[in-house]
């Protein structure tokens, strides 16, 4: 068995996620469908977990083959297979101590807001579109890096899939801004459900002058969830990316990883 890593980017646009579904429509299933069409029948692990109409431009995963394949060859294989929707950007030759997930030390994703009375077509199904409205974006600015830190998430996390413990710490939180348009990026470990779609939905609240930073700080003290904002639309959202201890895909973790492994996760 040899172990590859791969680089995904997609539109998460028509898919239920990232994740395997029964009826074959998460991104995970295509992956899984085109190695298949190369003769590798496996199970692709993921680094992280997409929602449902969220996007990828650096989703990582890895799985392992029944033999060595030239790392350029693989991607050219899957992206010959692949749906339009999902691109293999990258490939290589990992470690066995290699794991998308476990050994992944920072998740980045962005959420794009586009505040203008019109849009253009190329981007508007990749952002959160607000046509109109008084938003005070310095506000939400200041806002947004209370983020960072280690704090208690709770009203930021789907009722029905809050785990119970709902701390998580924050390694960077920032929102910025160029003309009208916004990025939030957020970088963590781990997520809970909907956190970053909720955080948005609070920022809005706070820009648009309804709440205070008070508010934002009573929140991450440990806040149920009906004391937050709304959830925004899956659409502007995008896994980022993913850092780990060695880089992955231009120099290759080889030997390196064999003799030195990162540290594994559970």
């Amino acid at each position: 068995m040899a172990r590859y890593a791969i680089e995904l980017s997609y539109d998460g646009t028509g898919y239920s996620g990232w994740q395997s579904q029964p009826g074959g429509a998460g991104v995970q299933d295509a992956v899984e469908r085109a190695f298949a069409e190369l003769g590798e029948r496996v199970r692709v692990a993921g680094a992280g977990r997409t929602d449902a109409g969220v996007h990828a431009r650096a989703q990582v995963a890895h799985a392992d083959l029944s033999r060595e394949w030239d790392p350029g060859r693989l991607a050219a294989g899957l992206n010959s297979k692949l749906p339009p929707s999902v691109v293999c950007m990258d490939a290589a030759r990992v470690g066995e101590y290699f794991h998308a997930r476990r050994s992944a030390v920072l998740r980045e994703y962005r959420y794009f807001i586009w505040n203008a009375p019109a849009c253009y077509p190329h981007i508007r199904p990749y952002v959160l579109w607000l046509r109109g409205g008084r938003y005070d974006w310095q506000r939400a600015i200041s806002a947004a890096g209370m983020f960072a830190g280690t704090h208690d998430f709770r009203a930021f996390c789907r009722t029905k899939d809050c785990p119970g413990n709902t701390a998580r710490t924050v390694s960077r939180s920032k929102l910025s801004r160029r003309g009208p348009l916004l990025v939030f990026s957020i970088a963590a470990n781990s997520y809970l459900t909907n956190m970053i779609r909720i955080a948005i939905g609070n920022l809005l609240e706070i820009a648009s002058g309804r709440r205070g930073e008070n508010w934002l700080r009573d929140l991450l003290d440990g806040a149920g969830r009906r004391a937050s904002a709304r959830t925004v639309p899956p659409s502007g959202l995008f896994f980022w990316r993913v850092d780990y201890p060695v880089e992955v895909f231009r120099r290759g973790w080889g030997s390196r990883a064999a003799a030195a492994p990162p540290p594994i996760r559970p």
